[in-house]
């Protein structure tokens, strides 16, 4: 029996699915703020004028208008985007900013307490007073400025404080006291009524998004992380069980919790799935031979592999990828990673290390052989690194010839007599659903790289060998395909992709029919989504439930 490699196969699969899944920014009018409520002495001032005027119920306030309350007075204000600004007595505040990408409110004196609603991956909130800002994502957090000095107080979420050009985060149950021309200091427990510092600042903050987190742990570090991110999107839209998602993606460069020799070799690609009811996260580490350039999409680009005789100056050494929600995880790791040479003469594949030319392979395109009077085909896909074995029927009526993009034309073309394609392979694997290790393989010991990894590697299974079995739950012509891995142990894990538009309507084949070109694919893609369910005997009932937008991956030249 022809072992395989189910769960890194799947992954091979979903990754250039994924990978097969920018923001520019237009003129934005203001949002509204009115006065939700207000108690006793409540004024406004108007932008451009000098008198004050007593408020009512609401009262729309505007860019650069000043709100002020009096003694026992308060005021609560609303944002269209179902924020609220809560104001105390004594405080006078200004609207800065109403823009959807920037809403900014500035404490001339007094206190304001900012609950925060969940804000898109590009839009910005901020409280500052005449010595500090304070920038946030979605959180409730309370503060003050007696004219002299500030504090500030997180109830809920992270919150960046700045001043003079110093950064410090402050989680939940956190405080911070900050004096003009000295150091902001270390954030100290926020005490609550009873004297009890609250739970969240019990624990240190985690500086990036990684598995066994909380949702509110990955929110706070996605909102660290996204100050650095290199790519942003985000979009609210229906997943294919009629749920609505709040979806989030960025590109980092340099994830902080990579070695530090190797952080200008890396990047990292983090997806959010916010639902009423769950919440679901994706990553992907990767590092590469070589520092980064400035312009990330130019490495990125070449990361399924290249066609010509030139070889990519970039290509992946190592990677992470984990999809968790919250409580369940999959986590896959590869190492080890070298470029394979494969050359085609129209009958066999040439494999070659480059930098070992003496470790070569040779690998029949189309191996023949006759059992029981029926004829099979062997073929090797030296893109994917894939053994199929088919009947000759199965033969004659599919199409199994490897396939490339080809950049000098703008389209995927198959394999012909003397094409040069460069792919990525990794000595050393592993496929881990909650700590179990249900798959793993490592190069041969009497060998120096792999070239083919069914024949260059030794594989471990749970249970001792794994069996994959592929259908079509949805009918043949819809984009939705399930592949299910039975394990030796009794065990099984099933992958249920899609590809979905924003009302959750599964794509059909005649949704890419008639396209003949990348740049004609990516136009198509760009109305589309990617979403896959995974369930596992590990989860007891449970799933893991990810949709990604493919313009980030298109944008940061993920997808070429």
């Amino acid at each position: 029996m022809n072992m395989i490699r189910p769960a890194e196969n799947i992954i091979r699969t979903m990754i250039p699915a994924l990978l097969l899944m920018g923001l520019s920014a237009s003129p934005l009018s203001a949002e509204h703020a009115k006065i939700h409520s207000y108690k006793s002495t409540v004024e406004v001032q108007h932008k451009g004028e000098t008198k004050w005027f007593t408020v009512r119920k609401g009262l729309d306030l505007k860019e650069g208008d000043r709100l002020r309350t009096g003694s026992a007075s308060k005021a609560e204000v609303a944002l269209e985007n179902g924020s609220r600004l809560k104001v105390s007595a004594n405080s006078t505040v200004r609207v800065d900013s109403l823009s959807k990408l920037s809403r900014m409110i500035s404490i001339e004196i007094g206190k304001l307490k900012a609950i925060v609603k969940k804000l898109g991956p590009q839009d910005k909130f901020s409280v500052k007073t005449p010595i500090a800002a304070a920038s946030v994502r979605g959180t409730i957090f309370e503060m003050g400025y007696d004219g002299t000095n500030g504090s500030l107080d997180v109830y809920k979420g992270l919150v960046s404080l700045t001043q003079d050009g110093q950064e410090v985060f402050l989680r939940s149950g956190e405080r911070i006291d900050f004096i003009p021309d000295r150091p902001l200091g270390t954030p100290s427990p926020r005490r609550s009524p009873g004297g009890e510092g609250s739970q969240g600042s019990r624990s240190e903050i985690r500086r990036e998004v990684g598995l066994s987190m909380s949702k509110e742990e990955v929110m706070a570090a996605a909102a660290e992380e996204m100050r650095l991110a290199e790519y942003q999107v985000g979009k609210t839209l229906i997943d294919v069980h009629g749920k609505r998602v709040r979806l989030e993606e960025y590109v980092i460069r340099k994830p902080r919790e990579v070695a530090a020799a190797d952080q200008d070799k890396a990047f990292k690609l983090v997806v959010l799935n916010e639902r009423d009811d769950r919440f679901d996260y994706f990553y992907y580490k990767g590092i590469f031979n070589r520092s980064l350039p400035d312009d990330l999409s130019v490495a990125l680009k070449d990361v399924s592999g290249k066609i010509g005789t030139t070889a990519p100056d970039y290509y992946l050494t190592q990677y992470e990828m984990a999809q968790s929600n919250t409580q369940d995880f999959i986590k896959d790791n590869a190492s080890g990673g070298h470029l394979v040479k494969i050359t085609y003469d129209g009958t066999n594949y040439t494999l070659t290390d480059p930098d070992n030319p003496t470790n070569t392979k040779t690998v029949t395109a189309d191996e023949q052989s006759i059992s029981d009077g029926v004829t099979y085909h062997k073929i090797y896909d030296p893109i994917n690194d894939l053994f199929t074995t088919v009947t000759d029927d199965q033969y004659a009526a599919g199409d199994f010839k490897p396939a490339v993009f080809d950049p000098g034309d703008d389209n995927y073309r198959y394999l012909t007599t003397a094409d040069t394609v460069w792919k990525t392979r990794y000595n050393s694997y592993s496929h881990v659903i909650n700590d179990i290790a249900k798959q793993s393989y490592t190069v041969k010991t009497t060998l120096p790289n792999t070239l083919a990894i069914d024949l260059d590697a030794v594989f471990t299974y749970a249970g001792g060998y794994a069996l994959p079995y592929t259908e079509t739950p949805s009918g043949s012509d819809y984009l939705h395909n399930r592949v299910t891995v039975f394990y030796g142990d009794g065990t099984k894990e099933a992958y249920d992709t899609y590809i979905i538009s924003d009302d959750g309507t599964i794509a059909t084949k005649k949704d890419f029919a008639g396209i003949t070109s990348g740049a004609a694919y990516k136009t198509e893609l760009l109305k589309w989504n990617y979403e896959q369910v995974i369930t596992a005997t590990e989860f007891n009932g449970r799933k893991i439930d990810l949709v990604v937008e493919p313009k980030i991956l298109i944008k940061s030249g993920l997808v070429k």
